[in-house]
């Protein structure tokens, strides 16, 4: 039993088809007749042997397979792969210099949420993934880690450090007054790198490259085929796709392009100052209203310590909790139980929360509760609790939150766009020496150890 493509593909989506690096601990002695395992690059201090790249480059295969991708150029496919695996291996070396850690707690959240997403337990997806390959789970967790450390990574180096006035807030949220944009954009993306102090030859050599891309997307081939072969952006190996994104998660350079093409239009050819982008609308759609509903809950805590023991709540609590019409009936509880000391009960206003926001026992307790009615007590740690509902109201982020909100997209936005300007001084900055091709692969990995 194997997985199907589809299934797989749904779960390398998931995880954004991140491959994990395997660390070379040692190198066991060839037996006599096997082939010599070879270095094809070194980045920084650091090694990439040819059975990782070989590895790799099977998997990429498989995942573009799965997608339906065809692969014309084996040897491209390869040189793109290596050069996905040294940017991995300077982002992993920067993540190790910077002490940034993702704990087995969070692995573990973004496994049991991809499982959920396939209506799988964790346990049906680890023997899933067992069998479609020898220890696949385990490689699958590594996959999720490896990727939630790039996250990090971006979080510290780009987007922590990236800074948004209060005059571009203020303009923002005049923006948005204005402009009623309630669309989300799947976008497919095509890049041809521009070097930094680009000459004028290499900006037409440039501009050639992405004129002849666009002329065979024109001519009717595969988008997501062309970006595999000729594409330099980071979603390269993932056919450009860049996913859904609001109008505010756009780049700047193209954003009102994107608003005036249609599902399965092609752009023209945008200049930037990193390069030549060539972009296709490959979906469009309703976002949905930004509104939540929230509920005002008031609660009261009954001590007792064999609560949790008791099957049901007694009937005269029952009763108790029926006979609550209004918020003045209950804060009479405080005075009906006295003795219960007060800072049990001094914080029982719980203020506007979603159910999201509020723990699971409460989300479940007040399931169907109108307002000025309290819930059936449950029994907790501490003892009874009775839920009183005040209120409940659609409400819209308020300003306070809209200007946070807009601070955050305008930094996401800034970030965006500096995303791969960092990721290209990072790899300026690093040594790097790539033996791939040299002396035909040294006759092909012909020499034996004899």
């Amino acid at each position: 039993m194997t997985l199907s493509n589809t299934w797989r593909h749904t779960l390398l989506v998931l995880v954004l088809t991140s491959t994990a690096l395997l660390p070379i601990s040692s190198f066991a002695e060839p037996e006599k007749g096997q082939l010599l395992d070879r270095i094809v690059a070194t980045v920084n201090d650091d090694i990439i042997l040819k059975s990782e790249l070989d590895r790799q480059v099977a998997e990429t295969e498989k995942d573009l397979a799965a997608r339906n991708v065809h692969i014309a150029d084996l040897e491209q496919l390869k040189r793109k792969v290596l050069d996905k695996m040294i940017m991995d291996k300077l982002q992993m070396q920067r993540i190790k210099s910077r002490g940034i850690q993702v704990q087995d707690e969070e692995v573990l959240a973004q496994v049991e949420d991809i499982a959920k997403r396939n209506n799988l337990t964790v346990l049906e997806l680890r023997d899933r993934l067992n069998l479609s390959e020898p220890d696949g789970f385990q490689h699958f967790r590594e996959r999720i880690r490896q990727q939630m450390l790039f996250q990090k990574l971006r979080q510290v180096e780009v987007l922590d450090q990236t800074q948004v006035t209060e005059d571009e807030i203020n303009n923002y949220l005049q923006r948005q007054s204005l402009i009623q944009n309630n669309f989300e954009y799947h976008i497919g993306h095509i890049m041809v790198n521009l070097p930094d102090s680009a000459t004028p030859a290499q900006r037409d050599d440039a501009k050639k490259k992405a004129e002849t891309i666009l002329k065979k997307l024109e001519d009717g081939e595969d988008f997501s085929q062309v970006a595999v072969r000729y594409s330099e952006g980071t979603k390269a190996l993932n056919g450009g796709d860049l996913g859904w994104l609001t109008t505010d998660q756009i780049p700047t350079f193209f954003t009102s392009i994107v608003e005036s093409l249609k599902v399965g239009q092609l752009s023209g050819i945008i200049r930037s100052p990193i390069g030549y982008h060539i972009i296709k609308l490959l979906g469009k759609r309703d976002k949905g209203s930004k509104l939540v509903e929230q509920y005002h809950l008031y609660r009261f805590i009954l001590l007792s310590d064999n609560a949790q023991k008791q099957a049901a709540p007694p009937k005269a609590l029952v009763e108790l909790a029926n006979n609550i019409k209004s918020l003045e009936d209950f804060k009479k509880l405080n005075k009906q139980y006295s003795d219960i000391p007060a800072s049990v009960n001094a914080h029982g206003n719980l203020g506007w929360q979603t159910i999201q926001q509020m723990p699971l026992q409460y989300a479940k307790a007040i399931a169907g509760v109108k307002p000025h009615h309290t819930a059936i007590p449950f029994a907790t740690e501490q003892g009874w609790v009775i839920l009183y509902l005040a209120d409940k109201r659609q409400q819209d982020l308020n300003a306070a939150n809209k200007r946070k909100q807009a601070m955050e997209t305008l930094r996401l936005k800034k970030a965006n766009e500096a995303y791969e300007i960092w990721l290209r001084r990072l790899k300026d900055d690093a040594i790097i020496d790539i033996n791939l091709g040299k002396q035909n692969d040294l006759d092909n990995d012909k020499a034996n150890i004899n």
